[in-house]
């Protein structure tokens, strides 16, 4: 992925990170267009993994499975919380990041880059209901400053 700034927010003692070049769902995974590709990288927003806690396992679906918006996409397990991920939008399972099977962690490492989940072929494009860089920021702030409380 090409470089890209982020907007950031401080909750607390905690400093998160969205990225504006992404689209998020309200549960907090990022989708990043690629239009030359066709296919959407998909992730685990930065507030979303810090919130989770240290990523343990990964479930991953098969390339090929075709998901509709808001079915179990993915599975990632943590010290705190066993988390069901959404798949953003009806779409085709096109690549999966076999190496959090190896390196979970890469997940909070790398929320961004190294720690994507999937790729997918959306049914449409642009999908409905991503919200923008910003917009999520606002969300994400709101849902953050809720957890502390």
């Amino acid at each position: 992925m090409k470089e890209s700034s982020n907007l950031q927010v401080t909750v607390g003692k905690f400093v998160f990170r969205v990225r504006e070049d992404c689209q998020y769902t309200e549960a907090g995974v990022w989708v990043s267009w690629d239009p030359g590709t066709g296919l959407a990288r998909t992730g685990l927003s930065d507030f979303r993994q810090q919130s989770s806690g240290d990523t343990a396992f990964v479930e991953l679906p098969a390339v090929g499975q075709v998901v509709q918006g808001g079915d179990e996409l993915a599975s990632v397990e943590t010290v705190k919380v066993d988390l069901a991920v959404s798949a953003p939008f009806d779409a085709t399972v096109a690549s999966v990041n076999e190496a959090l099977l190896e390196v979970p962690e890469l997940i909070n490492q790398d929320p961004y880059g190294a720690g994507w989940l999937v790729e997918l072929k959306p049914a449409a494009w642009p999908a409905a209901g991503l919200l923008d860089a910003g917009t999520y920021l606002a969300v994400m702030t709101a849902q953050a400053e809720e957890a502390s409380k």
